[in-house]
């Protein structure tokens, strides 16, 4: 009776053992195959989003300060009168005055950072450390032969063995 239990927990620790080597070299066969298009596709497009995100956050904030903005015009239409020369920089028409230039320093560094955005179209790419290495070729090369390797090893030593025992006869 101990024979057999020995033997189902032999088989058992080997059908163990077999999974986890197996699934490894598979996942690192996998990992180099999908290196490159997938996943290298999959981080752009996450960058991008959040890019994105990120000028939608920008976008509605504009938009709620342009909506006080209208709503105080339309309140206090005098103030439309005082917007214009801060805004487009011209100068107040009245005779026999002199008024002093008006710059909004804000807007046009706001405006120069807007021209460098639009200069700017490549995105930042936040890719992993791990992932930078596996998309090197000799890295991916190396990496789906080590798995390649890994399973020829684990159907070696770990595959069935179909119960024949060799016995030595005297």
């Amino acid at each position: 009776m101990p024979f057999f239990i020995m033997q189902k927990l032999a088989l058992t620790i080997r059908f163990v053992l077999f999974g986890i080597f197996f699934l490894t070299g598979a996942g690192a066969i996998v990992l180099s195959i999908l290196a490159e298009p997938e996943l290298h596709n999959y981080y752009q497009s996450r960058a991008a989003l959040a890019q994105i995100q990120r000028q939608n956050e920008r976008i509605l904030s504009l938009t709620g300060q342009y909506d006080t903005l209208i709503s105080r015009i339309e309140s206090e239409p005098n103030i439309l009168d005082r917007l214009i020369p801060l805004t487009f920089g011209h100068k107040p028409h009245a005779a026999d005055t002199v008024f002093p230039r008006v710059q909004n320093h804000a807007l046009q560094t706001e405006t120069e950072k807007l021209l460098k955005q639009i200069e700017n179209t490549h995105p930042a790419e936040p890719i992993p450390a791990w992932f930078a290495r596996i998309l090197e070729p000799k890295i991916r090369r190396g990496l789906f032969l080590s798995g390649a390797g890994l399973i020829l090893i684990t159907c070696i030593f770990f595959g069935t063995t179909k119960g024949k025992f060799i016995t030595q006869e005297v």
